[in-house]
């Protein structure tokens, strides 16, 4: 190498679409290559390297290896196609709150219904509802219809036109002598169940699809057991445990069948299954390739199942809470021990799984879900209690709540722990398994199933 060469250095400068080859003095600094090639002074930028690294205008050329690409980023300057992205963001987020103030509405509408509030008069509420069934129904369609897009951010038109459904078609059951909450909760969910369908059915994304298909399945399954607490003439509270213990179940149940791909991409048949299932048994055709488009569509549409799944299941076993847990009434012991058992199975099982949850937003929704079990066994404990009793809640609240402070600190800094973990994993197997037999308990199916023995 020449003497020349050894005292200077080959740099290259991208300043937009503009590039420059240099041949600087090691001596040099990048502020004096900046001012060479013309930058003016008093104009911010920053000097970044190739691999992303940020360099400091005092950096000695000769401190950088030969050859290095320096690149001129202005920090003020938005990156071409900013300004339409930023809108399109800023009209989504727009749609996305008009869907959830839809949601909102049809919460209202049926709360006031459940609740039994002063309102509207009968008639006019149930023409509100048949409004907002209309309203959701022909939204959910028009939507299925324009949307083609596979993003994720189909949760929020989802939820809105299944909610505002579900409290159309509550607010428009007329009052009956009996049974007013129990046909109003089924109509309601029926209705939100052919929302969803409807827009599983006619949706253009198979994201979107996919996230209706899977809230109508849920919906069903809600329905079927509203449907037969009607039929067999059950309290409100007996549905209403069933379907909190079903959250935990449902939401394995949920994981389990989130992944939807051919039968022959995971095992090579053809090869391995030496014998048939039946005599009419086809072998799948072998998957050979995987584009890399067909693995991001497949995580979509899994996320949007999972999304709208969990955010279902949570909403219902909150609200469904308040109802499956009255009270602590030590009248009938087995039905004492079901609400027990079910407030303390499905509040760690939601708290347990969300430490799995690979989107942060299922996170905090099922901790969430948590918090709102436990305010539902706070009311249903607090009116008819005893002071020593309070007392002694206040205290285990207290207690909790310096444990949870203190370790929040460790938890913070990054403390893991295999052993808590696979506890945890313990507790959480445990809590699914037994939060449904829980719900039967608290419904009071031993009576029921009893009964049925006696007639």
């Amino acid at each position: 190498m020449t003497a020349e060469v050894a005292q200077s250095r080959r740099v290259a400068l991208l300043d937009g679409g503009r590039r420059l080859d240099l041949v600087v003095p090691v001596r040099a600094r990048v502020s004096d290559v900046l001012h060479a090639a013309g930058v003016p002074d008093g104009r911010r930028i920053r000097v970044v390297g190739v691999a992303g690294r940020e360099i400091d205008a005092s950096t000695l050329v000769n401190d950088l290896d030969d050859g290095t690409v320096l690149v001129l980023v202005d920090p003020a300057e938005a990156p071409p196609g900013a300004d339409r992205r930023a809108h399109r963001r800023a009209g989504a987020v727009r749609v996305s709150a008009v869907w959830w103030a839809m949601a909102g509405g049809g919460g209202i509408l049926a709360l006031q219904r459940l609740l039994g509030e002063p309102g509207l008069p009968a008639a006019g509420r149930v023409a509100a509802g048949v409004v907002a069934v209309a309203a959701s129904l022909a939204a959910g369609v028009v939507f299925a219809l324009r949307t083609r897009s596979a993003a994720v951010g189909t949760l929020a038109p989802v939820m809105g036109a299944v909610a505002l459904a579900f409290g159309g078609a509550v607010a428009a059951v007329p009052a009956l002598p009996a049974g007013q909450a129990l046909v109003a909760v089924f109509t309601g969910l029926l209705a939100a169940a052919t929302v969803a369908s409807v827009m599983g059915v006619l949706g253009a994304g198979a994201t979107l699809r996919a996230q209706a298909r899977t809230a109508a399945l849920l919906l069903l399954v809600l329905a079927a057991v509203w449907g037969l607490a009607l039929l067999l003439h059950l309290d409100v509270s007996a549905p209403a445990a069933v379907t909190v213990g079903l959250v935990p179940v449902a939401q394995r149940v949920l994981l389990s069948s989130l992944v939807d791909v051919a039968p022959g991409t995971f095992i090579d048949y053809g090869r391995f299954q030496t014998t048939r299932w039946t005599v009419r048994q086809n072998l799948p055709d072998e998957v050979r390739t995987i584009e890399a488009v067909d693995a991001d569509a497949l995580v979509e549409r899994s996320t949007a199942r999972l999304s709208v799944g969990v955010l279902l299941l949570v909403v219902a076993g909150s609200v469904s809470a308040f109802a499956a847990i009255p009270s602590f009434d030590p009248a009938d012991p087995v039905v004492l021990g079901g609400r027990i058992a079910l407030s303390v199975t499905v509040v760690l099982a939601l708290l347990f799984g969300s430490r799995k949850s690979t989107v942060p937003f299922l996170r905090w929704v099922a901790r969430a879900g948590a918090a709102a079990i436990v305010a539902a066994v706070l009311a249903a404990l607090l009116p008819d209690s005893p002071p020593d009793l309070l007392v002694l809640i206040a205290g285990l609240c207290l207690a909790v709540g310096l444990g949870t402070g203190l370790l929040v600190v460790p938890v913070g800094r990054g403390l893991r722990s295999l052993g808590w973990s696979r506890t945890g994993d313990v507790l959480e197997a445990m809590s699914i398994a037994l939060s449904l037999p829980a719900g039967l308990l608290a419904a009071g199916a031993v009576e029921v199933v009893r009964g049925m023995m006696a007639a």
